[in-house]
């Protein structure tokens, strides 16, 4: 019996004021960690409003800057980790707002801010890329890009951006791998790199798989321009005429400007032996201030004769 009070002494004296203390200790934890979340919350709605809200780049600096500091001053963030990736957000804001008025030395500066907060951040390497890549400095982009697929091999915009500069320098192959496993991912902009497979299949002297890029660029997005041209330039090659004219009427009926569709199809009425609407597409080319005049004058020389002898 003796035993059994001291136990049931020993259970209320000291183990149930251990209890409550680690249960006051973890209450208190808890409001620290909501009052922390709703701080975060708070923050990146003011980084989101920036940009809506301000319009002149260098009041958005500012403002970007004074949210860095309140982050950097919050007591109340209390997790390192969630605190960087934070300032991390706010850092490429900064960097990107560089970026957009042309000051790369700026741009890069935050930018590297941000891999320093977290060098396992494939975002950071990823932007750092983007900035590299603006200024053709081509080789350091790719550094950036295979270090952003080394920490997310699922990230379809670093595959996207060095399929381009594969395919700029005629890597055809690599550009085509990059472009397959962005596809794969499934990003909002699927048509662009569809439209780009397209092109590598093209280079590759692969029509069938071309054709098809091109047509589920359109399936996706049936305003594409450069589809529409692509696809029709394709057509012209294989002398499916119809089919090109066909696409270079679509395109140039959604943007009625675009001089590289005029071209095409007055070559297509010209192969058609149409030489007055091919003369009227040519002068259509020159009056939108094509670069490659000379051809045009060239053309419009060309098919004057036969217009008139047409008519006559």
């Amino acid at each position: 019996m003796t035993r059994t009070i001291k136990i049931r002494a020993l259970v209320y004296h000291v183990i149930l004021p251990i209890q409550l203390c680690i249960l006051l200790t973890s209450c208190g934890l808890f409001d620290k960690e909501l009052k922390q979340d709703e701080h975060i919350e708070v923050f990146r709605h003011q980084l989101s409003r920036v940009e809506d809200s301000l319009s002149i780049p260098v009041e958005r600096l500012k403002a970007f800057k004074t949210i860095i500091q309140l982050i950097e001053d919050d007591k109340d963030l209390i997790t390192l980790r969630k605190k960087n990736m934070l300032l991390i957000d706010a850092n490429n804001y900064i960097s990107n707002e560089y970026v957009h008025i042309k000051n790369y030395t700026k741009a890069l500066e935050y930018s590297n801010v941000s891999i320093r907060l977290d060098s396992t951040n494939a975002k950071s390497y990823f932007n750092r890329g983007c900035i590299y890549q603006t200024m053709d400095k081509d080789s350091l982009s790719m550094l950036d890009y295979a270090r952003a697929i080394k920490i997310d091999d699922n990230y379809a915009d670093a595959y996207y951006n060095r399929g381009i500069i594969y395919e700029k320098s005629a890597r055809y192959e690599e550009a085509l791998a990059d472009y397959n496993k962005a596809v794969k991912q499934q990003p909002p902009y699927l048509a662009d790199i569809y439209n780009n497979r397209g092109n590598i299949y093209l280079a590759l002297k692969d029509s069938s798989k071309a054709l098809s890029d091109y047509g589920k660029v359109l399936d996706l997005d049936t305003t594409n321009i450069n589809a529409y041209s692509n696809r029709a330039g394709l057509y012209i090659k294989q002398k499916e005429l119809d089919k090109a004219l066909d696409d270079c009427n679509k395109g140039l009926s959604i943007d009625s400007s675009f001089v590289r569709l005029y071209r095409q199809r007055a070559n297509i009425y010209e192969l058609k032996k149409n030489y007055e609407k091919a003369l009227n597409d040519y002068e259509r080319v020159l009056s939108l201030d094509y670069n490659d005049k000379s051809n045009i004058h060239d053309a419009i020389r060309r098919l004057r004769p036969l217009v008139k002898k047409n008519r006559y």
